[in-house]
């Protein structure tokens, strides 16, 4: 893939995750699931890790890179993680 696109924090937000501390070169955000907590680390390379904490373990959903919004909505649905804007 030529290119690719990381969500900004705005539509990260809007879909409910907020922001986490985070090492260098990477950003972090994270929502409460129904289960547990869904989390997003954007890579300073372009990729991004979708993780989900559920009874305290952690599950490795998704490592790679989108190339769209649409995309990522795409991914996020297949994760069974909501895709909708919040509020």
């Amino acid at each position: 893939m030529d290119s690719s696109y990381q969500p900004p924090a705005e539509l990260l937000t809007k879909f409910g995750f907020r922001s986490n501390s985070s090492p260098a070169g990477q950003v972090r955000y994270s929502r409460p699931s129904e289960v547990g907590q869904e989390t997003v680390v954007l890579y300073a390379d372009g990729e991004m890790t979708l993780l989900e904490a559920v009874n305290g373990q952690l599950l490795y959903c998704f490592q790679g890179r989108v190339a769209s919004e649409a995309e990522l909505r795409v991914l996020l649905r297949q994760v069974n993680w909501p895709a909708e804007v919040s509020g």
